[in-house]
């Protein structure tokens, strides 16, 4: 059995890689050898993000530093490291197409944001999960963790119990150790009614519903891949097909705001922001994936 863990990372999120692969070296500890992991990550050096010129660090240090970290934290895995230097892999959402093309032989794909803070047992419990889940018979399925509570209410069905009553938002103020590390409950597996569920969050999706619904090419590098996921799940989900979403209770992990050690790195990168650029391209190619979705599914449902 084999999983793949897919990273992608800035320059200026370089010290947010570096916590990243030390707490899966931490997690690699408690592993069995049930399933094999890869890691798979980019760092993205391209001029297309970043201005080299008017950067005070030197790309070179960029790249050295982060072949030193995968070398000195990933050695209990396989791993790939890419750096693009071009305009191939220039987000998180190609990063998560490119890794799911190139690995015809993983069986699942955790997707992880490289500032987010879990404990030590996070990858041993998504393992068990996952193997739990596949000897029950289900094939088509994503899990999570849980969270604290953040940004609207219908997030709340992601939300650990012991946050359901904290403020919107909570999470921009949180001690992401203090809320996430201490192991205080049992861990169980619960089914959700709907599909709710952001990219980077160790998000596990099962290799037979990847192959399903694709990371679409018109999509682009940022934004919305998670949420054509969600939407082509509901509409599998109505046409009688075996889609789920699952949640880890009680294994929470966070995103860190006041923890995160990247203000001052941010100072020595002069980053070329395209989110809004990236976000517009995915938002106007939705509703057309989308479709061609829908009309793939009633096609497929029809010739049964």
């Amino acid at each position: 059995m084999k999983g793949v863990i897919t990273i992608f990372a800035l320059p200026q999120e370089l010290e947010d890689l570096a916590l990243t692969l030390y707490n899966l070296k931490r997690n690699s500890v408690y592993l069995d050898n049930s399933v094999e992991y890869k890691v798979e990550i980019t760092m993205c050096v391209s001029e297309e993000l970043t201005d080299w010129n008017n950067s005070k660090l030197p790309k070179e240090y960029i790249i050295e530093r982060t072949k030193e970290l995968c070398s000195k934290f990933l050695d209990w895995c396989k791993y790939d490291l890419i750096i693009e230097e071009g305009n191939k892999i220039l987000g998180c959402v190609s990063q998560r197409r490119n890794s799911h093309i190139n690995n015809k032989d993983a069986d699942f794909f955790i997707w992880l944001d490289c500032d987010f803070i879990f404990r030590d047992t996070t990858l041993t419990y998504v393992t068990s999960v996952y193997q739990i889940l596949k000897e029950s018979g289900e094939k088509l399925f994503i899990t999570t963790p849980q969270f604290v509570r953040q940004w609207d209410t219908t997030w709340d069905v992601l939300v650990n119990k012991h946050f359901l009553n904290h403020q919107l938002d909570y999470e921009l103020i949180a001690d992401v150790y203090k809320d996430t590390l201490p192991q205080t409950e049992e861990i169980l597996i619960k089914e959700i009614p709907t599909f709710k569920f952001a990219g980077g969050w160790f998000t596990l999706l099962s290799r037979e519903l990847l192959d399903i619904t694709g990371v679409p090419d018109s999509l682009g590098h940022y934004g919305l891949e998670d949420t054509f996921i969600i939407e082509c799940s509901k509409i599998m989900k109505s046409r009688g097909e075996n889609v789920k979403q699952f949640i880890i209770e009680n294994l929470i992990i966070g995103e860190s705001y006041i923890h995160r050690p990247n203000e001052t790195i941010k100072k020595y990168i002069a980053n070329k922001n395209k989110k809004n650029e990236f976000t517009k391209i995915a938002h106007d190619n939705f509703s057309i994936e989308l479709n061609k979705f829908y009309e793939r599914s009633n096609s497929s449902t029809n010739s049964l």
